[in-house]
């Protein structure tokens, strides 16, 4: 009985004292980002009931296509946050720009990581990331499925959602979900998750298609596009494809043996392998009203319009 008692006791502190921690969040963003300004202010708060000592911030302006040398990224060091404190960080992306990264024209959206490397322990090291999407003034839109919503949101089938129906709209793209179409004909209206990916690509949650194809509307967008760009994680099985509503149904093969020209639109894409599978991107240049995708074991994430 008194071995319980003290095990007991044991646990107990244990609960505690892992409870008392900092925790540091993002807790406001706020983006301006046009011709002559590009500006993020965060404000950094520790909600935790314990002191935090130095920590980094980072700045990322999330690019489509990412640069090869001049990432914009800005980090911060913060020498210490007492609990219940905050502080304010100004970021000003302006002198970053560079033709390596199309003047920043690239950036469609700002995150913002705090404590990047591990530096405080916390009592929760899930909730240090804050994103802004850029509006359709920058003359870039994008989908990025979260959060929100959050994993393990589903469309399709198993969810009751009829095909056809919008699930998800961001920055004037809607989202809808179809049937998936065999090589063979005939087809399948399985299901799309939210989800982090099996292996890394893109940035945070992704969406799975498991049988099941996506369309993208970018009538929304409130510009002509002229380019759309995504990026893919392939881990088996094939994948359907339709720009503009051509081919009719779809084409349904390999993603990386799609046609060099659908719907009016030339179609590229890129391909390196990972365990069990590969990992590239799709980028479609010209008049992009439509793009309709998905695949059997096929997540996408990073779905951005261009003007």
């Amino acid at each position: 009985m008194k071995r319980l008692r003290v095990s007991a006791l044991i646990l107990f502190l244990s609960a505690v004292l892992a409870g008392c921690a900092p925790d540091l969040v993002v807790k406001n963003l706020d983006v301006t980002w046009n011709a002559t300004d590009k500006k993020a202010t965060a404000e950094i708060a520790n909600v935790g009931n314990k002191d935090a000592g130095n920590f980094m911030v980072y700045f990322n302006g999330d690019e489509n296509p990412v640069s090869p040398n001049h990432r914009p990224q800005l980090r911060y060091s913060v020498p210490g946050l007492a609990k219940g404190g905050s502080v304010v960080l100004n970021a000003d992306f302006a002198p970053l720009a560079h033709p390596d990264n199309n003047n920043l024209g690239n950036v469609y959206k700002i995150t913002v990581l705090v404590d990047p490397k591990g530096m405080v322990k916390e009592s929760n090291e899930d909730n240090n990331v804050k994103e802004y999407l850029l509006s359709a003034a920058s003359g870039v839109a994008c989908i990025d499925f979260g959060p929100p919503p959050p994993a393990g949101t589903s469309y399709g089938s198993p969810a009751g959602t009829a095909p056809g129906s919008i699930v998800l709209t961001s920055n004037g793209i809607a989202m809808s979900v179809y049937g998936f179409r065999w090589m063979s004909g005939g087809g399948a209206f399985n299901v799309a998750r939210i989800e982090p990916p099996p292996v890394s690509f893109g940035a945070g949650q992704t969406i799975r298609t498991n049988n099941i194809n996506l369309e993208f509307d970018f009538s929304g967008v409130g510009f002509s596009v002229s380019k759309v760009r995504l990026q893919y994680l392939d881990l088996g099985g094939f994948e359907n494809l339709s720009v503009n509503g051509q081919p009719v149904p779809v084409y349904a093969g390999e993603l990386t043996g799609a046609p060099m020209l659908l719907g009016g639109v030339s179609v590229v894409v890129t391909s390196s392998p990972v365990p069990g599978g590969k990992t590239g991107t799709l980028v479609l240049t010209g008049p992009v009203q439509k793009l309709r995708i998905g695949g059997q074991e096929l997540w996408i994430d990073n779905v951005c319009a261009f003007q």
